[in-house]
């Protein structure tokens, strides 16, 4: 650049730039870490104030290490313009519906579709990473940088991380009783912390998929699975509608005792409610798959879903027709042995607009299918339910019966009357699809016995204590996102012929302690398919059978 002609930022030392970049991020990237810790350790007085004062210091060396460790030449800005992006949209949503990243909230990302994903866009969330991400980047790459010679660089560079390490070593011993419980507690807090949240996050969740991969066997299950050819006492063949719901809260079902009647049709059909239903995760990436795993909630693991076969091959493996039908992103791996279709977005008929479908469309022309079955049958329905944020299309507007409404995916800008309103139409509209399943099954009544399992997979936050969605890590997620609807109805017959007493299993509905964890065995239970895999214990029926010699 010649001397006469001006540049628009003065030129900076390599090491200057990262110590800039990485005071930025401490003050304008992490508002959700600052809300988070002073949840943990209120800033009250001097004490706390100087302590505060700390952590900020102990985030600025951190990051300035952590960057360091890329501040060459070839590296620097490529880098730091990544980060300034990435931490961008990171800020956007911890700040806008107060999630937190780790590698399930990174499963999430990977495995979601683009209508999901265009749901979340936003003005706000461009506002965002233009401020946040683009202008940053634009600066970094208009600021000249000043690069020492190499082993003069590679000094200078020790002695910031030296220097770095002794701040973060002062900052941590002086106040370590207080360091130490906060930094126990990850989920409450280094979750938050941009960017080595996700740094960390992503580098975890690709270790496990690259682990996956290289032993990427499914392993055979149930190997020794046999069923009886008669299932019921009169020798119909069983057919079993499966509804997997999408973020339905137990809380808000009207039968659980919710205050508005979010559930007028299914009050009038002779169901089974369970009240006591715990999710196994709560996100859609971990709990289809583990509800039809063999795994319970504790042993489940992404790597156990991807490399075990589940419930569906067994069923299939003992004759019992499987078909998959998808309104969701996917089946999440669950389907892929068996014969499985999504609902086409552009499909003919009044369900769908070409970016959505209503529920009802996983119901057209499922009676031609059905006409054609000779054989035990078990249909998934994978339901989009309550999927948020932009519940308002989730339902039909003649469903609309809860206003005013909010019609953004910005939940934060909507009253608290108005995200409730229009949550509860996702309901309302969940129990009339519910109840039109009911009414297919009943059609077919004189060919099969027939029954319904509606549970959804996990639960949703509504803006309580700020937090939007759902995926919180398990530990410290609230009861609205582990807390699930289940309710199963069955046909006429379809009990007493399974050797099945209602009553007792009207007892154990209300109340029972249960959870994903019994929907494996329980299924296997009401099929009555014999393998060594199954537990009696976890049958929500087998208690309930007259004949117990039936689940042996």
């Amino acid at each position: 650049m010649s001397e006469g002609k001006r540049r628009l930022f003065p030129q900076v030392s390599s090491a200057r730039l990262v110590l800039l970049f990485s005071l930025a991020l401490v003050l304008f990237y992490n508002f959700a870490t600052w809300r988070a810790l002073n949840s943990l350790v209120p800033m009250e007085g001097l004490w706390g104030v100087a302590f505060f004062a700390s952590f900020g210091l102990f985030l600025w060396a951190a990051f300035t290490l952590l960057l360091t460790l890329v501040s060459f030449r070839p590296l620097l800005k490529p880098a730091l313009t990544l980060v300034a992006l990435v931490s961008a949209a990171a800020a956007y949503f911890m700040n806008s519906y107060g999630v937190v990243i780790d590698t399930v909230m990174v499963q999430n990302v990977v495995e979601t579709n683009p209508g999901e994903a265009t749901a979340l866009f936003s003005a706000r969330m461009l506002g965002y990473l233009l401020v946040l991400g683009v202008l940053p980047a634009a600066i970094i790459w208009l600021t000249p940088v000043r690069y020492s010679p190499f082993f003069r660089g590679l000094l200078s560079k020790v002695l910031v991380i030296f220097g770095c390490l002794v701040v973060v070593a002062v900052c941590v011993g002086a106040f370590y009783s207080t360091y130490a419980p906060v930094f126990r507690q990850e989920e409450k807090l280094t979750h938050f912390i941009n960017p080595t949240n996700y740094i960390y996050a992503v580098s975890k969740f690709t270790k496990q998929r690259l682990g996956i991969k290289e032993n990427l066997v499914v392993q055979p299950i149930g190997e020794d699975a046999v069923m009886p050819r008669k299932v019921s006492a009169d020798g119909r063949k069983s057919l079993m509608i499966f509804v997997v719901g999408e973020t339905a809260r137990a809380d808000h079902f009207s039968l659980n005792g919710y205050a508005r009647d979010t559930n007028p049709e299914l009050k009038k059909l002779d169901i089974l409610n369970f009240t006591n239903v715990s999710s196994c995760g709560t996100s859609t990436a971990v709990s289809v798959p583990c509800m039809f795993s063999r795994f319970p909630r504790e042993d489940y693991s992404d790597k156990k879903g991807k490399t075990n076969q589940g419930l569906l091959d067994i069923l299939q493996r003992v004759g019992v027709s499987v078909l998959w039908l998808d309104n969701n992103s996917d089946c999440k791996g669950t389907c892929l042995r068996v014969p499985n279709r999504d609902i086409p977005k552009d499909q003919p008929g009044p369900f769908c607009d070409g970016k959505n479908c209503l529920d009802e469309a996983l119901l057209q022309n499922l009676q031609a299918y059905i006409d054609g079955l000779k054989d035990n049958a078990i249909i998934v329905l994978h339901a989009d339910g309550s999927h948020g944020p932009e519940y308002y299309e989730r339902y039909p507007k003649s469903l609309e019966r809860f206003t005013p409404v909010c019609h953004t995916n910005q939940l934060g800008s909507c009253s608290s009357e108005e995200l409730v309103n229009v949550y509860d139409n996702t309901i309302l509209y969940t129990d009339f699809f519910l109840s039109k399943v009911v009414e297919l099954l009943k059609q077919n009544q004189e060919r099969f016995d027939t029954s319904m399992v509606y549970v959804s997979d996990h639960g949703e936050s509504l803006g309580e204590n700020g937090v939007y969605l759902h995926a919180a890590p398990y530990a410290i997620a609230p009861k609205a996102q582990t807390h699930v609807p289940m309710v199963m109805w069955f046909g006429s017959g379809a009990l007493g012929g399974m050797g099945v007493d209602r009553g007792c299993l009207e007892r154990k509905a209300d109340g029972a302690e249960l959870s994903h964890d019994n929907l494996f065995h329980s299924v296997l239970g009401l099929y009555g398919v014999h393998t060594s895999l199954y537990q009696s214990d976890l049958d929500i029926f087998h208690s309930c059978k007259r004949d117990m010699t039936a689940a042996q």
